[in-house]
């Protein structure tokens, strides 16, 4: 009976890392590397001199950080590790990948109002500070003397954030409403460190406005002017 020939684990472990970066996949692609690995490990463990210590602890070595990136990638594409509050929230940011929501979550405040007489989020005619994304309850917005409600699922100041000029409405949340909020500043910085984010966050924003657009709300209460409208679409294409 022939005995293993070890030599095979070799052309074995050549080929699937061949296999490998030839996979634009970066999952995939680690996936299959790690496999390799183990499947050279296994070639110098079943030497017929003996185990070659040196490259099986390197060999483990290289696998440990791949794993690591995988974690890593896992992050990326999945909402594993998410509070069920960061999941809902997740689903309203509907543009971004987990990987890029994620970033979003790190600066943000999660907040909720407790000033019996309203917490003020937006006064209309002043400098945008911040982006609000209503996440429970209902809020109340002002707009050129008028007023309606505005109801959670909602994101406020975004015609100030996207366009970086002054806010539209003046927006208060009574007493027991939960909000997140985000530093103006902060959220740009973030935008264009990470250029890709920040075009679909923009993307979303703009689709935020358009769904007020068919709400029962009348668009002079509601929404910009048309001058605005034009403006941030052009900031977004842009």
């Amino acid at each position: 009976m022939d005995v293993f020939d070890p030599q095979w684990l070799i052309y074995l472990g050549a080929a699937l890392l061949l296999i490998a970066y030839g996979i634009r996949d970066e999952l995939k692609l680690r996936v299959l590397i790690v496999v390799s690995t183990f499947v050279y490990i296994a070639y110098y463990w079943s030497l017929p001199t003996g185990p070659l210590w040196d490259p099986i602890i390197t060999s483990f070595l290289f696998v440990a950080i791949n794993f690591w990136v995988l974690g890593q990638i896992a992050l990326e594409r999945t909402t594993l590790s998410l509070s069920e509050d960061e999941k809902r929230l997740f689903d309203a940011f509907e543009t971004l990948t987990p990987g890029q929501f994620r970033r979003v979550l790190k600066i943000a405040q999660w907040r909720r109002a407790d000033d019996p007489d309203g917490t003020l989020l937006t006064r209309d005619d002043e400098p945008s500070n911040a982006l609000f994304y209503v996440f429970e309850g209902i809020i109340s917005v002002e707009k050129h003397g008028r007023r309606f409600r505005l109801p959670e699922d909602n994101f406020v100041g975004e015609v100030g954030y996207v366009l970086n000029r002054k806010t539209t409405t003046t927006s208060v949340a009574p007493e027991g409403v939960r909000y997140v909020e985000w530093d103006a500043d902060a959220l740009r910085m973030l935008s264009r460190k990470y250029p890709n984010l920040g075009n679909a966050l923009n993307a979303l924003l703009t689709r935020d406005l358009a769904k007020k657009l068919n709400t029962s709300f009348r668009p002079d209460d509601a929404m910009p002017s048309t001058e605005e409208s034009l403006e941030l679409l052009e900031a977004v294409e842009g």
